[in-house]
């Protein structure tokens, strides 16, 4: 198969720039990141799995209606979806079972020694409350954050009208981690295992769930689907802007790198390939989809979806610039909210595409 030009020029560029630096560096380029004096949010973090491995098998339902009663919003979740009690009259007898279940024990006493200490976690979870209160002084606030056993399913969670975040633990406890191999979980999944990439995936989870409130998808061509993605992207980040890129979009480090030097490839190419409005799925899919990395070959998985969060964030700065200029009276906070409305708002591509310009090296 012969490669497309994009792939010949970037496997050059990657040869002759990536390797020379280091794999833990990034282009250096200024991140904006808002000034939140005054607000002091703060979430609890709850260790739900805790509590209900705590439950007396010999007295379950009265265990189990405190945990209800103390934790409404989110037990009856947890029941219904990860053990998949629907039928209250089965309730105490499955709970029982997992209780006793030897490897559901086992994957419990190992999130006990791996987050024997969530002081880092806590501390991204404040400021994930505190930037989402800047941006959100209207909304119901996020103030609890329920660490769970998912039974490896809960991926990312969040129910922003109850005011929490979920974090799977057992999707937490590293690559190469057993149950993860047994599932024949994809490398380029497992890699986001980790206690490092909790908050960012809550962060994610939040601005997807505020993403589908505010937006529908224009269509399903291309520059639709990586413009709609890079929304929840640029939420992402600025819900989180000091957890690392390469945390926010699971890429590595190393990846990162080899997206921001090849921006300007990528961008060429999808344009003279006439991608941007393609909606042939076999041909854009990977674009806005995680999927594997070979560097010698390709792009990394989903590199469609940083790209269209960059386009997003050249309008963000560009309309931050303007607003700072023409308007004296709005304070900063003002204007950052005023900018995330705009992008909420503008769905034609067009509006974003033509104050975008990718970076040459």
């Amino acid at each position: 198969m012969q490669k497309p030009k994009l792939i010949k020029v970037f496997f050059l560029l990657s040869c002759i720039i990536v390797y020379i630096t280091s794999c833990n560096t990034t282009t250096s380029e200024l991140k904006y990141i808002p000034k939140t004096e005054g607000i002091k949010a703060t979430m609890q973090l709850i260790r739900f799995e805790q509590s209900f491995f705590a439950i007396d098998s010999s007295n379950i339902s009265d265990d189990i209606n405190k945990l209800k009663l103390k934790y409404p919003e989110f037990t009856n979740g947890f029941l219904a979806t990860v053990l998949g009690i629907r039928d209250t009259g089965m309730q105490n007898m499955i709970i029982k079972g997992y209780l006793n279940y030897p490897d559901a024990r086992f994957t419990f006493d190992t999130i006990q020694k791996v987050f024997s200490n969530m002081n880092q976690t806590q501390k991204e979870l404040n400021e994930l409350a505190t930037y989402y209160q800047y941006y959100f002084p209207n909304a119901k606030p996020i103030t609890k954050a329920f660490s769970y056993l998912s039974e490896y399913h809960g991926d990312r969670l969040a129910v922003i009208e109850d005011g929490f975040v979920a974090l799977p633990l057992d999707m937490a406890l590293g690559i190469g981690y057993p149950a993860y191999t047994f599932s024949k979980m994809p490398l380029y999944d497992q890699r986001t295992c980790t206690k490092e990439h909790l908050v960012a995936k809550a962060a994610n989870a939040v601005a997807q769930n505020v993403i589908s409130r505010k937006i529908q998808k224009r269509g399903s061509h291309l520059i639709d689907l990586m413009l709609y993605n890079g929304k929840i992207m640029y939420l992402t980040d600025i819900l989180a802007p000091n957890i690392a890129d390469s945390l926010k979009f699971g890429f590595s480090s190393y990846q990162i790198n080899y997206c921001q030097k090849g921006e300007l490839e990528l961008y060429n190419y999808l344009l003279e390939q006439e991608l941007f409005y393609s909606n042939e799925t076999n041909k854009i899919s990977k674009y806005i989809t995680k999927g594997p990395f070979k560097p010698n070959f390709d792009l990394p998985g989903n590199s469609g979806t940083w790209l269209g969060y960059r386009i997003i964030l050249s309008y963000a700065n560009h309309y931050r610039t303007i607003l700072h200029q023409t308007d004296a009276n709005l304070s900063a906070r003002s204007i950052d909210q005023k900018v995330l409305n705009m992008i909420f708002k503008e769905l034609n591509p067009q509006a974003f595409l033509k104050l975008y310009k990718p970076p040459k090296f």
